[in-house]
Formats: C-alpha cells, sequence, structure tokens
C-alpha cells in the first residue's frame, strides 16, 4: 500500500514539474561570514585565555619633593616686604645675631642696628608706596619665585608695622635725650667733684694741723669741732653727687633696656629668617600687600623643588592595599591629556604604615586647597613615595623626565603641579576578569566582600617606610 502511494506521488510531482529545485540551507556568503565569525571568536578566546592586561589604581600626588613643606607665618600685622630677592646686607646679620645672642651686643652698637632699622623701613616704605597697586601686581605676574633657593641665615621677609616703627623711633629718641643728658649732668657733677675733693683735701690737711696744734694748747676743741663739720659736709656733698650720678646711669641704662626690648621684639615679629636651606615653594602676599597676625606667608620646603624625583602620591586605604613597591606608575601633572601625551614613567618605592590626615597632606603638597581636593578624591588617603625616571632624551618641555609617549610636549611640567597617578598592580587574562561577572550573573559566586572591609596584605610583602 505504501509502495502504491509512493508511485502515485512521484507521477504527480513528474507531471507538474520540479519548480522549485533542490533546498539549499547555507548561501556561499553566508557560509563565508560564519567561517569567518568562527575564526574571529577562536582568536578573541585564545586572547581572552594567553593575553595579558594591565590592571591599575588611581591616585593622586603633587610634582613636589617628598618631604614636608613648612609654612612661614606672620608675627604681627603689616605690610610683606620681599627680602628673599635682595642682597644680604650688614645690617641683616646684625639683627640676626642681636635675635639669638642679645647680652652679646653692647649698647652702643645696640643703638646704631635700631637707627639703621629705622632708616631702612624708611627707605623701603617709600619705594613701595611710590609704587601703585597695579604695578605692583603687573610685576608680581612677571616674576616667579618658585624653587628658588634662600641660604641659610637670609632675610626673607620684612612684615612692617607702622605702630612698632613709631616706637622704635620714640624709644631711640628717648635713649638718644637720655644720653645728651647724662652726658650734661655728668660733666657737671664731675667737675664738681674735682672741686669738692680738692676742698676736702685742703681741709683735712688744715683740720689735721689743728688737732696737733690743740694738743699743744694753741687751739681750742670749739674750732676743731667746726672745721670737723666743714669736713663732714664736703664728704656729704661728694657722696649726694655719686648718688646721683648713679641715678644719671641707671635711667640711661633704662633707657637703653627700652630700646633693647623694643628691638627685640621688632626683629622677632617682623624680620623672618631662613633658619637653615631652603626652597620657596609659594609666596602668598605680593610685595608691600598687608598681612594679619598668623597668616601665612610662604610655602618653604627642606629640598630643591625643581625636577623633584621623589615625589608624594596618595591612595585610598582599599588601592594601597594593592600596591607593592617596585610597580609601575603613570604620572600625569595637570593640564597635559593622558590620551595625548601619557606621562611621566616612575615606580613605587615605599607606603606608608598608617592613612593621613587632612594636615599631613597640606604639610605634604603645600597647599590647603589641593590637600582638601586629594582627601575628597581618596577614602582614607594613605602616603605612597613614587619615583619618577629622569631622561637625557626627555621629549621637548619634558622636564628632564621619561615619558610614555615622545609627543611633543606644550610646555615644561613645573613644580607644584598636580599629578593624576595610575599604578599598575598586575596583568591579568581578560577571561578571569569576565568569569566572575558570569559567575555572579547566574547566583554561583559567594558575595563580595563588604565595604570598608579590606584584604590584608601580608606586612612582609610589602615596604612600609615612607619618607
Amino acid at each position: 500500500m505504501n509502495q502504491l502511494f509512493n508511485d502515485r506521488a512521484l507521477k504527480q510531482r513528474h507531471r507538474s514539474g520540479d519548480k522549485n529545485g533542490p533546498v539549499t540551507l547555507l548561501t556561499p556568503p553566508l557560509q563565508a561570514t560564519l567561517g569567518l565569525g568562527a575564526l574571529i571568536a577562536l582568536a578573541g578566546g585564545l586572547w581572552a585565555t594567553f593575553a595579558r592586561i594591565p590592571v591599575s589604581v588611581q591616585g593622586s600626588g603633587v610634582l613636589l619633593p617628598v618631604s614636608t613643606i613648612n609654612a612661614s607665618l606672620s608675627g604681627t600685622n603689616g605690610s610683606a616686604i620681599y627680602m628673599f630677592n635682595t642682597p644680604q646686607k650688614e645690617w641683616h646679620k646684625k639683627a640676626r645675631y642681636f635675635a639669638t645672642s642679645p647680652d652679646k651686643v653692647g649698647n652702643q652698637d645696640l643703638l646704631t642696628l635700631a637707627k639703621t632699622i629705622y632708616e631702612e623701613s624708611s627707605n623701603t616704605t617709600s619705594l613701595s608706596s611710590n609704587t601703585s597697586a597695579s604695578e605692583i601686581f603687573a610685576r608680581n605676574l612677571k616674576e616667579t619665585f618658585t624653587g628658588l633657593k634662600v641660604p641659610k641665615g637670609h632675610l626673607m621677609m620684612w612684615i612692617q608695622s607702622a605702630g612698632e616703627l613709631e616706637r622704635l623711633s620714640s624709644t631711640i629718641e628717648d635713649v638718644e635725650r637720655s644720653i645728651a643728658t647724662n652726658k650734661a649732668q655728668k660733666q657737671n657733677i664731675q667737675s664738681k667733684q674735682i672741686i669738692l675733693r680738692n676742698e676736702l683735701k685742703n681741709r683735712s690737711e688744715y683740720l689735721q694741723s689743728m688737732n696737733k696744734l690743740a694738743e699743744k694748747g694753741f687751739v681750742n676743741m670749739q674750732s676743731i669741732l667746726q672745721e670737723q663739720s666743714q669736713v663732714d659736709n664736703v664728704k656729704s656733698q661728694i657722696l649726694n653727687n655719686n648718688d646721683q650720678l648713679i641715678e644719671i646711669t641707671n635711667k640711661l641704662a633704662k633707657s637703653y633696656s627700652s630700646l633693647r626690648g623694643q628691638t627685640a621684639k621688632l626683629i622677632n615679629e617682623q624680620l623672618i629668617y631662613a633658619g637653615k636651606n631652603l626652597y620657596i615653594s609659594s609666596i602668598i602676599p605680593n610685595n608691600g600687600e598687608g598681612v594679619g597676625e598668623g597668616d601665612v606667608l610662604m610655602q618653604l620646603s627642606n629640598n630643591q623643588l625643581d625636577q623633584p624625583v621623589m615625589v608624594p602620591v596618595f591612595l585610598s586605604s582599599k588601592e594601597m592595599a594593592q600596591v607593592l613597591p617596585g610597580m609601575k606608575v603613570l604620572a600625569t601633572p595637570s593640564g597635559y591629556k593622558r590620551s595625548e601625551v601619557g606621562g611621566i614613567r616612575g615606580k613605587v618605592v615605599s607606603m606608608a604604615k598608617l592613612p593621613s590626615g587632612v594636615e599631613e597632606v597640606k604639610a605634604r603638597t603645600g597647599v590647603k586647597a589641593l590637600a582638601q581636593s586629594i582627601v575628597s578624591k581618596q577614602a582614607v588617603p594613605t602616603l605612597a613615595v613614587v619615583a619618577l625616571e629622569k631622561s637625557d632624551q626627555s621629549p621637548i618641555n619634558g622636564g628632564g623626565y621619561r615619558w610614555s609617549s615622545d609627543s611633543e610636549l606644550p610646555y615644561p611640567p613645573t613644580p607644584g603641579d598636580a599629578l593624576s597617578v595610575e599604578i599598575t598592580t598586575r596583568r591579568v587574562a581578560p577571561i578571569s576578569l569576565v568569569i566572575p561577572a558570569i559567575r555572579r550573573f547566574f547566583g554561583i559566586t559567594p558575595p563580595d566582600t563588604p565595604e570598608g572591609i579590606d584584604k590584608q596584605v601580608s606586612p612582609g610583602n610589602r615596604n612600609q617606610g615612607a619618607e
């Protein structure tokens, strides 16, 4: 029966004709596309399995030496006068010596020093007053003192207080009046003393003669007593004059003491010296600008700021747990696009044991705003010391550093530039980054570690000392 139906079907198909022909499932273009896709998938799988891509963490730093940046504060209210860019004068040294060893400076030298300070203040004030505010501002825009070395003992800045200078002037006048009065009175009294001593000598000799005559009965006792009274009177005058001389001397000494205190106060509050060799990180007030007591005047570093090698970088505690000494670093200064010029090559040298507070970050960067920006970006910022690579074949405007790109830079990096830092922590196969996501998607992976709990890093594997 089945054969019968098959035969009929074949005959009917033969009579109607085979219009469609054989059924083709894959066309040649589709076959080629599928083959190419398979090759790409195979290549992608091989790449995902055997290739290695970098995994990095991000941090923030500053192009300054890793040493602390110290702030110099004003000790009084007044006008800030730049002295770090002027030659050292002799009175600068004498003023500093007096501040450190006041007992070794005599009164006359002290008076000369005080008068010189007041005269110099008048000169600097007149120069400042003859310059308009716009001229000062324009000049300051053209001048930069970042990185300037100030040698030990050099006068850096003078905060001139008009009130203190007037008091110094008044004290100087008091001393000079006391000197003149002392001299005149001393000369007068000393002249009287010469006369009185001669008179005392003569009367004493006369009294002696009378005593000898009295022994022989030629002079009565009444005459001797009268003469003795005269001698005692002369002695009393001499003693009174000596007391006056002491009083005059004490008055002069008191005037000098007042001058000594006033001069010391002015030097300690107004004159700011370099206690050691320092480098200027930044100058806050313009030359001649008014400042208040406690205002920040300068940011100073113990190390040379130009082209620093060891620089501070701050990472969050979570990111720091992934960092080890020797890891490669790419540091891009502010104002540059990493996609265009890359960054300065370097490596991690060491890490701090404990997180840094705002004050430490400020001390490292020298700028409060930058410190606050770093703290806002990095949760619990921790200091890492990064060594930047130097190169004699640095690209144009490269600042002497080894960059990841040979592209021509528009301008050289400058001290104090903020750094966007990328630290390569490891290289992994791309598939290892995909598998965890797949496992999480299908719910076959344990839950992530709660936020705030970081993986412990073995202390033996880390260099935990930071400068």
